[in-house]
């Protein structure tokens, strides 16, 4: 049988789990904000909030961003489910940008032609989540200026992504983005069981994701 997933779990995994289950902190406690610092450093982002999921991350980063009933979200069609559950969590519809049949990520052509005629008919997304796939970064700078010209945020789904770069630079790293979105379940690049992370730039939106993650609104 091909296992879903497996995981390379070293003694010193170990060891670090026996410390945590050994310590006061079962929960958030000191690991987490090390954590968060760690991954922050390795994207070369400003800020990291740690969350239990990608799909957690996926829908605190759209609730910081303020998306709501009457709210549009755009996303890929190939992706996990999650990046489209995120907007219907937070009452707001979804809708599909076409792929780049060379990389499986959301064609910019597409997205212009997309948007042009959502600007006509007055329903232009609020966020657009492009995916990182498959081993290929979005092409985030064209999706990028498109945001700039049409007024929609953006949120990065790096869940597949980590350690994957960007003409040169760490995805994660929000040059291009308003959040980048990390998973940390089994089947990603490493895992903590399950897990999330999410990085930005901004201090508010870190703040309000924080404050998102300790049960407050």
């Amino acid at each position: 049988m091909i296992p879903y997933g497996r995981q390379h779990i070293t003694q010193a995994d170990i060891d670090a789990v026996v410390d945590v289950l050994q310590s006061d902190f079962l929960t958030q406690g000191p690991k987490v904000p090390e954590f968060e610092r760690a991954v922050a450093d390795k994207v070369q982002a400003k800020h990291a909030v740690a969350v239990n999921s990608g799909t957690s991350a996926l829908h605190v980063a759209c609730l910081a961003l303020g998306l709501g009933r009457g709210d549009i979200l755009w996303t890929s069609p190939i992706t996990f489910v999650a990046s489209a559950n995120c907007a219907l969590y937070c009452g707001a519809r979804v809708d599909f940008v076409d792929i780049d049949p060379h990389t499986y990520t959301i064609c910019p052509k597409a997205l212009e032609e997309k948007l042009e005629q959502a600007k006509k008919e007055n329903r232009l997304p609020k966020i657009v989540i492009p995916v990182h796939l498959c081993g290929q970064s979005c092409n985030m700078k064209a999706i990028f200026d498109l945001s700039q010209k049409y007024g929609f945020k953006i949120i990065e789904d790096a869940c597949h992504a980590l350690g994957g770069e960007y003409k040169g630079s760490p995805i994660g790293n929000c040059r291009y983005s308003d959040i980048t979105v990390f998973s940390f379940h089994p089947v990603k690049i490493i895992t903590t069981g399950e897990g999330g992370m999410n990085t930005t730039n901004y201090a508010d939106l870190a703040s309000h994701m924080a404050r998102l993650c300790s049960h407050r609104s």
